[in-house]
This record gives C-alpha cells, sequence and structure tokens, in this order.
C-alpha cells in the first residue's frame, strides 16, 4: 500500500488542483509584498550581526486585485476536491488490499457516503499521517465541516465577495453558515497543498513542515473546529556562523545563536539552516553546511564530530 505507483496516481489526480491553488497562493502572495529568505551572519559569542534580506515588494492594480478576490469560491472548492481526492485515495488502497469489504469502488461513493463510512471503517492510512495521527483528524474535520459550504458555492451559488476579497456562504434561505478572508483561504490552501505534496512523495514531512501546517490550521480554527496549536508564524533563516578555533576544535554556540535570532523575531517560530566557518588564526579553513532539519537542539555544537562529516565541504 502506498508505494511509489500510488504516490503518482495521487499525484496526477491533484494535479490541476495543484497547480492552480500554487498558482493563485503564489499571486496572493506577490502583490501582498513577499519578503526572501534573509541571511544573517554572525560570530560566535559575538552580538554584532549582519541581517541581509531581500524584499520583492509588488503590488498590482486594483483590477488585478480584483480578479484575485473574483476567484475566492474557486479556491475554496479546488481545496475540497483535494480533500476528497485524498479520502478517496486513502479507501481506494485500503480498497484493494481487501479492507474494505462494500462491493462498490470507493470512486462511486459520493460526498456523504464517504464522509458517514470513513469513521466505522478501519482503515490504514500513508506512513506520514499514520506518524503524524493529528493530520488525519484535522483533515477529516476540514472534509466534513466543508461539504456544506462547498454545495452552497457549486449548486446553489450562495455566495457574495467583498471588495477587501471576503467570502460568504449562505444557505438558500439567506442564513449565515461561514466567512472566510483572503488570508484564511490561503491558509487553508497551504494546508492543503502541503499535505498533497508531502503525500504524493513530492516533500518529506520535516521541522518547517509541521510547524508551518500547525501555524495555517490555527488560522482556520473557525473551519475544523478542533483543538489549535498555539504556533507562532515559521520564518526561516539562513545563518552564518564563523567560529574560531579553541585548542583544535570549533565550539559553535547554537544557544547564543538561537537567543540572537529570538531577539531579531520575537513574535516569529525562527527555524535556521545553518554554515559554519571555521577560522584559525582569522583564517577560514573549514566548512560545514548543516540543512534546516539536521541543526541539533543542543547548547554548543563541537566541530568535527564523525556525525556532521556528511555536511562539511571539501577544502
Amino acid at each position: 500500500m502506498y508505494d511509489i505507483s500510488s504516490q503518482k496516481q495521487l499525484k496526477e489526480k491533484l494535479s490541476y488542483e495543484l497547480w492552480l491553488l500554487g498558482y493563485l497562493s503564489n499571486t496572493e502572495e506577490i502583490f501582498g509584498g513577499e519578503t526572501d529568505t534573509p541571511t544573517v551572519t554572525l560570530t560566535n559569542n559575538q552580538t554584532n550581526l549582519h541581517n541581509k534580506i531581500g524584499i520583492t515588494d509588488v503590488f498590482g492594480t486594483r483590477t488585478a486585485r480584483k480578479i484575485i478576490n473574483s476567484m475566492t469560491p474557486l479556491t475554496l472548492t479546488a481545496c475540497y476536491k483535494i480533500l476528497d481526492m485524498i479520502f478517496e485515495w486513502v479507501l481506494e488502497e485500503n480498497y484493494l488490499a481487501e479492507r474494505i469489504k462494500n462491493k462498490k469502488h470507493p470512486s462511486q461513493w459520493g460526498f456523504s457516503e464517504k464522509i458517514e463510512q470513513i469513521p466505522s471503517l478501519k482503515l490504514v492510512y500513508p506512513p506520514e499521517i499514520e506518524a503524524q495521527t493529528y493530520l488525519k483528524d484535522y483533515l477529516f474535520a476540514l472534509y466534513k465541516n466543508l461539504l456544506e459550504i462547498r454545495h452552497e458555492i457549486v449548486h446553489r451559488n450562495n455566495f457574495s465577495i467583498s471588495d477587501d476579497g471576503k467570502l460568504s456562504v449562505t444557505t438558500v434561505k439567506g442564513t449565515f453558515i461561514l466567512e472566510l478572508t483572503t488570508n484564511e483561504l490561503n491558509a487553508l490552501a497551504k494546508t492543503l497543498v502541503t499535505i498533497a505534496k508531502i503525500l504524493s512523495g513530492e516533500f518529506s514531512y520535516g521541522r518547517l513542515q509541521e510547524k508551518s501546517l500547525k501555524y495555517h490550521l490555527d488560522l482556520i480554527q473557525k473551519v475544523h473546529q478542533l483543538d489549535k496549536f498555539n504556533q507562532l508564524k515559521p520564518f526561516v533563516i539562513s545563518v552564518k556562523l564563523t567560529v574560531p578555533s579553541e585548542n583544535g576544535i570549533f565550539p559553535a554556540d547554537l544557544k547564543f545563536l538561537r537567543e540572537q535570532l529570538a531577539r531579531m523575531h520575537p513574535n516569529a517560530d525562527v527555524l535556521f539552516d545553518l554554515e559554519i566557518v571555521g577560522l584559525v588564526d582569522d583564517e577560514p579553513i573549514s566548512l560545514w553546511k548543516v540543512p534546516l532539519d539536521s541543526v541539533p537542539n543542543i547548547d554548543i555544537l563541537v566541530l568535527p564530530s564523525d556525525d556532521f562529516d556528511k555536511f562539511k565541504e571539501p577544502r
């Protein structure tokens, strides 16, 4: 179950929706002003730092903004299609493994039938979801709670869009159901695109993905109606740390580094990849490039280290 072939099938099922939501999300960021990944340069235990930030600051015309806002219903229905295809994929995998006894193939089940059956079935989920069980609960809550919203938009055209892009959905009788801002819709889209790409094998579940998912799920708590994670917005930085030699070793002070980053960004959960430059007599002689998920949660990283040889750059 859930082998490379299966992942490829899921990716094919979602190719249009992933492209669409990726395009809309990137466009929203461009029109809102987007900051590139900054680079911070520090020297071990020295508080002076160099902070280089690249900023792309592009604002669209009123017409362009109006076009983007008019596509908010499409964003929500594309999100729901991703939810539906993920659960259909899970049902199909279990059906092929003969864990579902229903004679009807899951692709023939309607939305309501899937939502009714899933809680009572002993389904095996993809390894990524089995390892992070909260994903199953939050995905299903979104799938269940957004069904009526999806129907009102697709079948009854019962929605309105404000000048700032806020989507309001009502019933035939005019009863208010849900209101989503562009930021909330963007959070929903980013949540589902991230999960879909993890499940289809496009990238792995790591620190950034976990924190990003929990942050965006917090933003749409009124949709899934489950507990909040109280996750600060993750902020990714590339750090260059120069470390003078001390008796033949390079003690990289990661506690000091984290304190400096927290001081710079007090309202964010800062994640960083790390470039460590070892100095002898002020001359660089060694270089380690440590990716974000491999930066250890310790106070002092002593180099050289067998565990970090794989990150050492050849001279």
